[in-house]
């Protein structure tokens, strides 16, 4: 077998072990974390010693200092606004099982590795597209990924709303925006995590009916609402604002070692 042949084996591989093992298709809360090991581990034969630079897991100490104290202020922020908004919903949330916790670390991590870092870096560095371009088509993505899962794949299906498709592209947009830059998925997932812990990893439960509200319910709840809706349309203008006022400059990303990345945006 040639070595572009095993390198794609490989890479179906590492698909296939993010579409079976990230979620809750197989059972047990360990999934997660058992895809995020074969993926760095499929990872590592497809790019050998430039995977983690590949994966956007190539970060210094104080990289990942900064991510651990962003993913702090953003499970605050997200649990005030969720809380407001359980609030005018007669929805009360409560912390669960640290299983679920657990769950979420790893399945959000290989969310920013494929659909993240591997897509978007393979659409500017391989494919030549420009990053801000890369950047709207991979949120057109992320929010289309989850319509249909809920639609067709995932056993709680259902609509997600134009309102929550909408938040979702402008978030997608955003996060795009920050692996481009830096070319890390610290930063990236930190933000997705702290959202997810208090919309996934907690219980929402209705105080009407005394219900739990499915994942697809808390998608429409929180991510569907209007003050999401005007918080993820600042967060995408101040970045898009980012990338006009670039737009005539070299700007360069710098990964941890030292190597330059130019970016003609």
């Amino acid at each position: 077998m040639t070595g572009k042949l095993k390198r794609r084996l490989w890479f179906n591989l590492l698909i296939l072990s993010y579409l079976l093992f990230s979620y809750y298709y197989l059972g047990g809360w360990w999934n997660s974390s058992a895809g995020s090991i074969l993926i760095v581990f499929f990872s590592y034969l497809i790019w050998d010693k430039d995977f983690l630079k590949e994966i956007g897991l190539q970060m210094d100490f104080m990289t990942v200092i900064k991510s651990i104290v962003l993913t702090g202020i953003t499970i605050v922020c997200a649990s005030l606004i969720m809380k407001y908004i359980a609030g005018r919903q007669n929805v009360v949330i409560k912390f669960t099982d640290w299983r679920n916790y657990y769950h979420d670390i790893f399945y959000i991590l290989n969310e920013e590795i494929v659909i993240g870092a591997i897509l978007l870096f393979s659409l500017v560095d391989k494919k030549k597209i420009q990053p801000i371009v890369a950047a709207v088509v991979s949120a057109f993505f992320f929010a289309l990924i989850h319509f249909v899962f809920y639609r067709w794949i995932f056993d709680d299906r259902g609509i997600i709303r134009i309102s929550t498709l909408t938040t979702l592209f402008l978030i997608g947009f955003v996060r795009n925006s920050l692996i481009l830059r830096t070319r890390h998925i610290g930063y990236s997932w930190a933000l997705h995590f702290g959202w997810i812990a208090v919309m996934f990893g907690s219980s929402h439960v209705d105080k009407a009916t005394d219900k739990g509200l499915s994942e697809l319910e808390r998608f429409n709840t929180y991510l569907g609402s209007m003050e999401m809706i005007l918080c993820s349309i600042v967060m995408a203008g101040l970045v898009l604002a980012y990338w006009f006022y670039s737009c005539s400059q070299k700007v360069e990303s710098y990964y941890p070692d030292g190597t330059v990345k130019r970016t003609d945006i």
